[in-house]
């Protein structure tokens, strides 16, 4: 009975403690999660003494962001500089204080930078609609330049949209990096799921009727691009030409156009949300 009666002790201290441990682990998450102001952010690469960060990351100060959302922040603008396999540790505080509803404090974070590489070579796979010059001019950075992540973000947006003007609402753009450790220098491989063309299929309405004969007069006008290649400039072109009118007296309205894809068909239906 000792010692079942000590287990139990023992047992009820330790579930005592981890109470204890999770409602600080709690409070710790609850703190981390609020904004802070940031008046001052020190940010140093410990691997490199001599590499000054401070224009970098002037633009954050003044700012409020969360730990966790700092960190990140931190480290894609890093990565936009060419510090591609840089770490970045948990931001800390100091000085913080309290004024009503809002924290600031002033943040120093510390790196490891790791070497800064250029930009290589950008690749396509798997594609047949567009010359690979065309597609290469839609990505904002120049073979020989600072490698910026960014960039290779935007450029797969803009080479989606490329896609998308010609119908292909479902294509994918999945890149991939080559990190050249011997001549710091990054290649970049983009694998392009193309799919299919889509054409305008048919016009739906959801929500009350601004007027009456609106929608009888929407669709009339839908002839003009049903059938057509889909195209979201085309959309929302059309639907700046056909704009509803509201009831007299009424706000004015700004339907929604929503797009749900017939994937066997290969049409582009579009929903109007009043």
């Amino acid at each position: 009975m000792m010692r079942i009666a000590s287990c139990a002790v023992v047992a009820a201290a330790l579930a005592t403690a981890l109470w204890a441990q999770e409602s600080a682990d709690q409070k710790q998450t609850s703190v981390e999660q609020i904004p802070v102001a940031v008046r001052t952010l020190t940010v140093t690469a410990t691997d490199k003494p001599a590499v000054d960060l401070r224009s970098m990351m002037a633009p954050f100060e003044g700012g409020s962001y969360t730990v966790d959302d700092l960190e990140g922040r931190i480290q894609q603008k890093l990565r936009d500089n060419g510090f591609y396999l840089a770490q970045v540790a948990t931001p800390q505080l100091s000085n913080v204080k309290q004024e009503g509803g809002k924290r600031s404090a002033d943040v120093s974070v510390q790196v490891t930078a790791g070497d800064q590489y250029t930009m290589g070579q950008i690749t396509f796979r798997a594609t047949t609609q567009f010359k690979k010059e065309q597609m290469r001019s839609v990505f904002p950075i120049a073979a020989g330049s600072v490698f910026n992540a960014n960039a290779i973000n935007v450029g797969i947006e803009k080479l989606k949209a490329l896609y998308e003007a010609q119908g292909f609402a479902d294509v994918g753009a999945v890149p991939s990096m080559a990190v050249d450790d011997e001549h710091h220098v990054i290649d970049v491989s983009i694998e392009v799921e193309e799919g299919y063309p889509y054409l305008f299929g048919e016009l739906t309405f959801e929500g009350p009727e601004p007027m009456p004969g609106t929608n009888k007069s929407l669709l009339a006008g839908w002839s003009e691009i049903a059938g057509k290649r889909y195209n979201p400039a085309l959309l929302e072109k059309w639907l700046a030409a056909h704009a509803p009118k509201s009831a007299p007296g009424a706000p004015a309205i700004h339907p929604r156009a929503e797009g749900i894809a017939d994937t066997d068909a290969h049409l582009m239906n579009v929903r109007l949300v009043y």
